[in-house]
């Protein structure tokens, strides 16, 4: 019997119950009575088991739809993280690309790159343009001696040509060839236009062949002056330009002071020196000239750099002071109390050198008294009025001095 009361829904039959044979309508009671419902054969009749089971099952029944929302939020959440690796990619390339085109752009354009310029530049910017406007200027403007003329011999009706070589001969005349155009210069010096020099001869000596040399005013052989009757005469010589009494024709040296060595301006009777020029320099206009150099003081202001430039974009040099008569010089033609020259240490503190690499020779120096003293700060040298020189920060603004060769 404790075992019927434990398990209920089990017959027991015990021994001496067993029902006869014909007792069928009890046997499918019995069966009806098990089978009623799918239970285990051994189900637990405790209720409490029961009611223990039931949650459980209902939690199982639950977990698939949370174990799928959980999976919702970790490919959300890896989808979020994907995505903004992708964007911090795209930045970093799009940054990357732009420092390639600012470092590209920094080696190809002369100046770096400059988003917004600050007044300092924008200052250099208007001094350097203004500087380009006036050199081009001075580029385009010819020597401004004398108008050319002809050399011109009525007795021969040939005028002076000048060679390849730099040779004086007599041609026939072509007023449109620059090879037989002159210009006097100052000082009595006759410039040849197409070659930029000078008329002059090696030696004082009769027959000795005329030809072109560099203009320096300084050496005698090179001037020339009219005597009467159109001759034309070496100074201080009885030695006159004559056409020459050779198959070549060239124009030399000669005692005679006839016909072959009288001389007019192509298309008149005058004689050369109806157009000589005593103020005519061989410089360009603007320029000042000086014992073989030329000179040109700026009309702008600017560092000590941009009037280096400003000299080189003219193909000269800032100014170089060699001796006392250019320093005087440059001291008569100043106008603007103070220049740049073309005098720094700043490679080398205290070792003063000129632009083209030479040492500034002590006995050709004209510092102020307890010049330079700026040290490190003043590199640069200025020229002053009073004749002296003064260390300046090479940042200042200035005038400059270009100076160059004819």
């Amino acid at each position: 019997m404790a075992c019927k009361a434990t398990y209920s829904n089990v017959d027991i039959i015990e021994p001496g119950q067993e029902e006869p044979w014909g007792s069928e309508p009890r046997e499918k009671a019995a069966v009806s009575d098990v089978y009623t419902e799918e239970e285990s054969q051994y189900e637990t009749a405790d209720p409490a088991v029961g009611a223990r089971r039931r949650p459980m099952e209902q939690r199982e029944a639950r977990a698939p739809e949370w174990e799928w929302r959980l999976g919702q939020r970790w490919i959300l959440a890896c989808a979020t993280v994907l995505g903004v690796s992708v964007l911090l990619n795209l930045l970093l390339l799009t940054l990357g690309v732009v420092r390639l085109f600012l470092n590209t752009a920094a080696m190809t354009w002369p100046r770096p790159l400059v988003m917004f310029p600050s007044p300092a530049d924008m200052e250099t910017a208007s001094t350097l343009e203004r500087m380009q406007v006036e050199n081009q200027l001075l580029r385009n403007v010819g020597s401004p001696a004398s108008g050319f003329f002809l050399i011109y011999s009525e007795s021969h009706q040939l005028c002076v040509d000048v060679t390849a070589g730099g040779s004086l001969t007599a041609a026939p005349c072509t007023p449109g060839a620059p090879s037989q155009h002159f210009q006097w210069l100052s000082q009595g010096q006759l410039l040849s236009v197409a070659h930029q020099q000078c008329v002059a001869v090696p030696k004082r000596l009769n027959r000795m062949a005329v030809r072109l040399e560099p203009c320096k005013a300084h050496r005698e052989l090179q001037h020339w002056e009219c005597r009467a009757n159109g001759l034309l005469a070496l100074a201080k010589e009885n030695l006159y330009f004559n056409y020459g009494n050779s198959q070549s024709h060239v124009v030399m040296l000669y005692t005679g002071d006839g016909p072959w060595s009288r001389w007019v301006v192509y298309g008149s009777h005058e004689d050369l020196c109806s157009c000589a020029c005593h103020v005519c320099t061989p410089c360009r206009r603007g320029w000042t000239f000086f014992q073989d150099r030329c000179y040109f003081h700026s009309c702008s202001l600017g560092t000590w750099d941009t009037a280096n430039r400003s000299c080189a974009s003219l193909g000269a040099l800032l100014l170089q002071v060699t001796s006392f008569a250019e320093q005087a010089h440059i001291v008569a033609s100043m106008k603007a109390p103070s220049s740049w020259m073309g005098l720094t240490d700043q490679a080398l503190e205290g070792a003063w050198m000129w632009v083209d690499g030479t040492h500034s020779a002590a006995n050709a120096s004209y510092w102020q008294t307890g010049e330079p003293n700026g040290g490190q700060k003043e590199n640069c040298a200025l020229a002053r009025q009073d004749g002296h020189w003064y260390d300046a920060p090479c940042t200042e603004q200035h005038h400059w001095v270009c100076e160059g060769e004819l």
